[in-house]
This record gives C-alpha cells, structure tokens and sequence, in this order.
C-alpha cells in the first residue's frame, strides 16, 4: 500500500498541523515583539540614567564609590539585620521587612549587605517604573516613555543606590494599585486574597503603609489586613521594648522633635519666609522649606483631579500617604517619603496635551519640571554621596 505525500515530501495531515501551527505563533510573536522593543527602549533609559548617577557623584577614578552609598538609615537596617533590635531599641523606628529580605538574598548569595541593596533595590525601581508607565499610559493615553522618564526624575529616586526601603515599597504599592484598580480581575477570592496580603506586608517595609488603612473608606475589606498588622507591630514593640508605641519614641531618639502635620508646615513656612536663600544656604531652603511645601501642595492638588475624574481610591491612597509622611515636626525627609506617589505628578500636564489651544502650555509646563527634577536629585545625589544629609 503506497502512502500519498504532497509535494514537499509531508503528509496531508503533517502539513496541516504545521499550517495551523505557524498561524497560531503569529500572533504570539507579534503580541510579544512590541513589548519586547518597549522593554529595550525602557532599559536604554535606564542605563542612561544609572550612568548619569554614576558621573554626577563623581563615580571615575574613584574605587570607594559604592561604599560611599552606606550613609545615614543605611546603616540602621544592616544592624537590624546583624544584631537585631535589642542591642539598640532606636532602631525599633525602621520596621524588619526590608533589612531581612535584604539580608537573607545576601546570605543566600554570599554578597555584602550593600551590594544586595543596590541591586534590589535598582531592580524594584525599574520594574516599578516599567509597572507605572504601562498602566497608566493606557489608563490616560500618555506616552509610556515619558511617563518612564519622570519617574526616574523624583529628586529621591537616587535611594535606589542605598540601603533604604522605600524604592521596594513603592514597587509593592503600585502591584497592589495595579492589581486592584485592573478593569479585568481573576478571580474575587484570589484578588482578595492577595491584596489582603499585600496590605498586611506593606507597614511591615515602611511605616507609610498604615496609611492604607484609609482604604476601609472605600469600602475596601481587604484593608482591615493593615489594621492586623497594626496590631502584630504593636504587640512586637511590646515583646523587644516593653512598650508598644516604642517605635514612635524611637523617632524621637532619632533626633526628630515631638510634633504634628501643623507645626511641620508652620517650620517649613518660617524657613521659606527666611533670609536663608538670601544668605546662601539654598540647599537647606530647598531641602526643608521649599520641596516639602511643593510636593505636599502639588501631590494634593492632583489627588483632587484625579478625585473628580472618578479615580477615587487612587486619590484616597495620596492623600493619606501624604499625611501620615507630613505629620511630624520637622519636614526633613517628607520628600522622600512621598516617592511612592510621586509618578502621579506629570498626570494632569500629560492629560490635557491633547488640548490644542493649551497643549504648548502644559508641555512646556512638564518638561520644565522633568528638568528640575533631574536637576535636583544629582544636586541632592552628590549630597548625599560625599555624607551631606540628603532627604
């Protein structure tokens, strides 16, 4: 019996199956080529702006340059980690989250504590950046790389090269945004479930994550998991310290005053209103008057705009960061503080180019504040870098 064949030596049903193969790789291929080309451009931007880092801070010819990254905080959590928190109950004022995970992706790799923290964190700010540019280039029709660009901008972006937890925290808080306000969602238990999750861990990087909690006002169940963790946090303050509000006493060791939100704006307007950029000092006038009062005032007023267009709890998360992040008296390190909410700051400008009576307006108007940006976080990076206080 004779087999038939066609013409390229395969069998009908062979060639078939590989008719309906390459057919149903096509697609595949061109969904995955676009975002393989977004990706490139997005790591581009990246090592150019890690470069621009590198030089501002005078990283040639010098051999000690990651070392010099080991400053302030940075040295908090790697105690945290080494010793624990008994042999120095200051350090109750940092939450363990982000010196274990640290430290255990150090033991597991046989790397130095800082070293890890650099590459963990430089790899949460990227896909933080990548996270943030593509949901809300879709959710507001805005370029994702631009939206990119500005969030490498924010004057505390430079943290990522540094032992400090806030760039982590700011990947976590946009997964659990992203997560929650997708227009498609899995399953409500499984979402459930994990944001649950999430909300719990945040607080347990950064103390900023009890200002989720404000999430119940939105009728979000999952939220009730911070009140949990609350409660775990006091009760572990309780165990090392005797006291379960310890870890705010802990701030004050570290040289913060006692104070609120009202006595931080009323330091930070006296120093605005002083003769300190008039007798030269700009960098303390920008660090503790200046910066505080324009992110707080901007991050506010978009909050509100993003309130009117329906974005309710996204609007609910800035305003209550920003106020658990402003309510001391002594506005220092807000700026920082409020990183993981700082994307959101282009948002309006990108939103109305669309506009053509006004669109020149607005573009001029973010690109202008792009370049005071950067401008600012390689001032405050070199700052920080040669042991100078930077945010």
């Amino acid at each position: 019996m004779h087999s038939t064949h066609n013409v390229a030596g395969l069998s009908p049903a062979i060639a078939a199956d590989d008719a309906i193969g390459a057919v149903s790789e096509r697609p595949i291929a061109a969904s995955i080529r676009p975002w393989l080309a977004r990706l490139t451009m997005y790591s581009s931007i990246f090592l150019v702006w890690i470069f621009a880092i590198f030089c501002f801070t005078a990283g040639r010819g010098d051999p000690q340059w990651l070392a010099h990254w080991d400053r302030w905080d940075a040295g908090s959590y790697r105690q945290i980690w080494v010793e624990g928190y008994r042999p120095d109950l200051r350090t109750l004022a940092f939450p363990p989250g982000y010196p274990y995970l640290e430290g255990g992706i150090a033991k597991l790799f046989s790397t130095s504590f800082l070293s890890t923290a650099i590459a963990l964190n430089l790899i949460a700010l990227f896909s933080a950046a990548v996270l943030i540019s593509e949901w809300l280039s879709r959710k507001f029709s805005v370029s994702p790389y631009v939206l990119f660009a500005f969030v490498l901008s924010a004057p505390a972006s430079y943290f990522a090269f540094t032992s400090y937890s806030d760039v982590v925290f700011m990947l976590l808080l946009w997964i659990l945004l992203c997560l929650t306000l997708a227009p498609r969602q899995p399953s409500r238990t499984r979402t459930l479930i994990v944001q649950a999750s999430l909300l719990f861990l945040l607080p347990w990087v950064r103390l900023s994550g009890y200002a989720l909690a404000s999430w119940l006002f939105a009728r979000r169940l999952a939220a009730l998991a911070v009140i949990g963790s609350l409660a775990l946090w006091l009760g572990f303050n309780w165990k090392i310290a005797g006291s379960p509000f310890y870890f705010l006493r802990a701030q004050q060791i570290f040289a913060m005053p006692p104070g609120n939100f009202f006595q931080g704006l009323a330091t930070s307007l006296q120093t605005l209103f002083s003769s300190d950029l008039a007798n030269g000092y700009a960098i303390p006038w920008l660090q503790f008057a200046f910066l505080p009062l324009f992110y707080l005032i901007a991050l506010a007023a978009v909050a509100i705009w993003l309130g009117k267009r329906g974005e309710g709890l996204l609007a609910i998360t800035i305003i209550s960061i920003l106020l658990i992040s402003h309510n001391q008296a002594d506005w220092r390190s807000v700026v920082r503080y409020d990183l993981p909410i700082a994307p959101v700051l282009c948002l309006p400008l990108l939103a109305n180019l669309k506009s053509r009576a006004t669109s020149h307006w607005f573009q001029a108007s973010f690109y202008a504040l792009l370049t005071a940006q950067f401008a600012l976080q390689f001032i405050f990076a070199r700052q920080f870098h040669s042991g100078a206080w930077g945010f």
